[in-house]
């Protein structure tokens, strides 16, 4: 079953923010990020397989995970780019956009190229999107102890990486 148009839309403006993140924790390129986004959106426009319920969004974060983990197989070695703080492009609002400029803001995002791709995914999906574990669990094919463990690591870690 194929999406039309309408629904490729809803899905942009919906979720369009949380697919590029999604990628973009995978990833760490902004250029790649917008082209795992772009592959997911070509595949749920010829094969996504249900619009009911949350089932669009839980089929756009499993694919873009792995969409994306197929690309940086694929390009190994390209480095991690921290992300420009007056970029804006992670989130949408203006108190958002204001948080994003913050020195903070940067910091963090700077510290998270420090980390592991799956950490990194982790806290993303989790600190920034506010996912449940449950709903991480289906995005990354994880058990649930495996998310807890790893996502309490990833804080560690990051707050160390924060400090140095």
């Amino acid at each position: 079953m194929a999406a039309n148009d309408t629904q490729i839309s809803w899905l942009v403006e919906n979720y369009g923010g949380l697919l590029y993140r999604v990628a973009f924790a995978v990833v760490g390129n902004r250029q790649l990020a917008e082209d795992v986004v772009q592959e997911v959106l070509v595949k749920a426009w010829t094969s996504m397989p249900s619009w009911d319920g949350d089932e669009p969004i839980r089929w756009a974060r499993v694919v873009t995970r792995n969409t994306a983990i197929s690309t940086v197989r694929s390009v190994a070695g390209r480095p991690f780019e921290p992300l420009d703080p007056d970029d804006g492009s992670l989130v949408s609002g203006a108190a958002d956009a204001d948080f994003e400029r913050s020195e903070e803001v940067a910091e963090m995002w700077a510290a998270l190229g420090r980390l592991d791709d799956d950490s990194r995914l982790l806290l993303v999906l989790h600190e920034v999107d506010g996912l449940s574990y449950e709903q991480i669990v289906e995005a990354t094919d994880l058990t649930m102890s495996a998310v807890k463990s790893k996502l309490y690591r990833a804080r560690l870690t990051l707050r160390k990486a924060m400090n140095q």
